[in-house]
């Protein structure tokens, strides 16, 4: 606080001395309440300290209070929202009500849903009667009431329930009303949300007054709904002609609103048509100003005609973007003279950011050299490889564009072309960029055939965030480690791991061991004796946390991901998190944070990728080897073929798991069956903290598998330039040609180095 002088006697119209007026200037809100509550005491005395500074002949006091916390009224200990935007009122835009019946909810709201939910924030469909299995993806909600005049008042009541305060504004309109979803949508985000919005589709009806019909569409603001909701059950008592009137009643009757076209400065067009058969009368309308520039449409005659008329103004958009980004092309063509440099700094194509410009060599965008059947040097780590999948209809669907601008730019002179080269690359900054060298062939045989280059760019689109659940990092994981013979070298660094991670830390992560024992003879006993031990050495170190390792037994010749699924399932419950891991891993506790935030239910599955070390002795050139696993270039590779570990909800396991087959399962991976449930994400990415020591992986006998699994071999092995200087070094070393060690570690891959 400041105590100093900050009024001039001169010029002060208040007298200085009158020390409590000039207290009240600088009075907090709080110290101002403090005043109304303690009027019998004088600034500066009773609770708050008295303290005195003079300074040039004025006395302040510094009036203090100390800070007491109100107490509930109840009792009860205030809980924040999980979310700010609840906290803060902020609410989500626009809600849409469509009221149906049980015999066109299947038709009509199918077609209404398809064509514009994806626009709006939530849409539910209301039915009197039931209405059978509702179509997939779409909410419907019956009421046992048939009276369909009293329908759109059970959905206010239902709203009123559910969704009182959750939207700024609630549409409401019949299955039969085609909507232009985006308009709409944009229309209510320039309607300020302090505005009491009553507005729809006028239907006139002469000396009766004017009215909105549910057939055209009705839009209602948060704080109308608000006076509606206290007296919702009074409007079950009036009876009136149909839907629309009983609708309106009601709104007037508990609001006190009447309906108009204009909310804020803004206006819902509509458009009415009578008749309406798409074929015959699209002719006449599309030259109509006012239905093309409507948010709806009614009444609609049948779902195809529907359909239709979706079709019509989504090209109807599609050509009045094309001319907004002609327009705009324009008018950079235009500026670029006064900008420095003129016409000649534009870029191609308009409007599109500049390319990228290297400051060094390592900075440089390799192309990627292309052919009909093969791509070159695609990545670092291949040379070339044959075109399939999303590249080869990338490619394909390209050369077919610059084939039609060709033609159309040379008057259709052209009849086939053919590919001499073809090059791309990606600019994260632009996008896909082409140049492609066509033979042009004539239509007679006679003509030369011509060479044209032609560049061509496929620009990056609208970035968009996909809306995701909220999620914690204090679920539980069950960490489903199988341990086969071969692991059992590595066990006990894994222990040691988990203990300092989760047993020392206490973190909320339980540990699932399963002793594969292969089916065969064993003569030395129990092969897992040790690790069993292991486990009783570190459960006795933390006493307390017992109960965080489980370890089980399982005796197959199975080493399939489901099959040892299918046996963790029955310990296990369907809201349960599962990571799946292997021995060779450092367990780290911000992987485990990522898999809790990555991994949601009935939503996303997580199978990251993982870094794996490189072989010690040949990525370092010394010895003593680091004990865990260094991140880099030089010690290892993030390894995209490998998807031994994953995280999952067992109730998205057991949903999966129903569309394969017992017969099916040696053959099926753990990610294909996720991947055949459409609704479900399985999110793939880079994960710097899972990191895998390195080991010689024990390729199957399947032609199938094998084939991957050795080109990992050969690439966990070590990096192209380490395996090279290898080569060298062991020439050296035995005297021998270069020609002859490489022959030979074609032929003993697992041994060089």
């Amino acid at each position: 606080m400041m105590v100093a002088p900050f009024l001039d006697d001169l010029c002060d119209p208040i007298d200085t001395k009158d020390t409590e007026s000039l207290i009240k200037l600088r009075e907090t809100k709080m110290v101002h309440e403090l005043g109304n509550k303690n009027k019998d005491q004088e600034p500066g005395k009773g609770e708050a300290n008295e303290q005195e500074t003079e300074s040039d002949g004025n006395d302040f006091y510094i009036h203090e209070q100390k800070y007491q916390r109100e107490e509930m009224n109840d009792g009860k200990k205030f809980v924040r929202p999980r979310f700010a935007s609840t906290e803060l009122g902020i609410r989500e835009k626009l809600f849409v009500g469509v009221l149906s019946t049980p015999h066109t909810v299947n038709s009509f709201g199918m077609a209404l849903n398809k064509t514009f939910a994806h626009y709006v924030t939530k849409t539910v469909f209301f039915t009197n009667g039931k209405s059978g299995l509702p179509p997939p993806g779409m909410q419907v909600i019956s009421f046992p009431d048939q009276d369909n005049k009293k329908l759109p008042i059970h959905a206010l009541k239902y709203i009123k329930e559910h969704y009182a305060s959750t939207f700024d504004y609630y549409l409401f309109i019949t299955d039969r009303t085609y909507i232009r979803g985006e308009k709409l949508y944009e229309l209510v985000g320039h309607i300020s949300i302090s505005e009491e919005v009553h507005m729809g589709a006028i239907l006139h009806r002469g000396d009766q007054g004017d009215m909105c019909t549910l057939d055209g569409g009705v839009i209602l603001s948060q704080n109308v709904l608000s006076k509606v909701y206290p007296k919702i059950d009074s409007c079950f008592l009036k009876s009136e002609q149909n839907p629309s009137l009983a609708f309106e009643a009601c709104i007037l009757q508990t609001a006190n609103s009447k309906c108009s076209e204009k909310g804020g400065d803004k206006s819902f067009r509509s458009y009415k048509v009578d008749d309406f058969e798409f074929d015959d009368d699209i002719t006449s309308l599309r030259n109509d100003a006012m239905f093309n520039s409507s948010f709806s449409i009614y009444p609609m005659p049948d779902d195809i005609s529907l359909y239709k008329i979706h079709r019509y103004f989504c090209q109807l958009e599609i050509n009045l973007t094309r001319q907004e980004i002609q327009k705009a092309k324009d008018s950079i063509i235009g500026l670029s003279e006064f900008a420095p440099g003129g016409k000649g700094s534009l870029q191609w194509p308009i409007g599109v950011p500049e390319a990228f410009k290297p400051n060094t060599r390592f900075d440089i965008l390799q192309w990627s050299y292309f052919t009909d059947t093969h791509i070159y040097f695609d990545d670092d780590f291949t040379n070339v490889r044959p075109l399939q999948g999303a590249d080869k209809q990338d490619i394909q669907e390209i050369q077919q564009i610059a084939f039609d601008r060709l033609t159309s730019n040379y008057g259709d002179k052209f009849k086939q072309f053919k590919l001499v080269n073809g090059y791309r690359r990606f600019e994260p900054s632009r996008g896909m960029e082409y140049t492609l060298d066509l033979e042009l062939y004539g239509k007679h045989r006679h003509e030369k055939t011509v060479q044209k280059r032609v560049h061509l760019l496929r620009p990056l689109g609208k970035v968009e965030i996909v809306p995701m659940p909220y999620v914690t990092e204090n679920s539980q994981i069950h960490l489903i480690l199988p341990v086969y013979e071969s692991d059992i070298g590595d066990f006990g660094n894994f222990m040691e791991g988990f203990a300092k991670t989760v047993l020392e830390t206490s973190d909320n992560s339980y540990l699932y061991i399963i002793f594969v024992y292969e089916k065969k003879e064993r003569k030395n006993g129990d092969p897992f004796a040790v690790p069993k031990t292991v486990i009783d050495y570190h459960l006795n170190n933390h006493p307390s946390r017992k109960g965080t390792v489980t370890w089980k037994v399982l005796e197959t010749s199975d080493r399939s991901e489901i099959a040892l699924l299918d046996y963790v399932v029955r310990d296990l419950q369907s809201g349960d998190l599962v990571s799946v891991c292997s021995v060779g891993m450092e367990m780290d506790i911000d992987y485990l944070n990522r898999v809790r935030m990555n991994t949601i239910p009935n939503v996303q599955v997580f199978f990251p990728i993982s870094f794996w070390q490189y072989k010690q002795n040949i990525a370092y050139e010394q010895s003593p080897y680091p004990p865990g696993v260094e991140l880099g270039q030089k010690y290892g590779h993030f390894d995209v073929e490998s998807y031994e570990h994953s995280s999952f909800y067992m109730s998205d396991y057991m949903n999966s798991r129903k569309h394969v087959s017992t017969s099916d399962i040696r053959k099926t991976s753990l990610i294909d069956i996720f991947l055949k449930i459409q609704n479900l994400h399985v999110f793939r990415a880079a994960e710097p903290s899972l990191r895998i020591r390195w080991k010689l992986l024990d390729c199957p006998v399947t032609d199938d598998e094998k084939l991957q699994c050795n080109k990992r071999k050969s690439q966990s092995l070590a990096s192209r330039s380490q395996l090279a200087k290898a080569v060298f070094d062991y020439t050296e070393k035995k005297h021998l040609s270069v020609d002859k060690v490489i022959k030979s570690a074609k032929q003993h891959t697992d041994t060089i180095g």
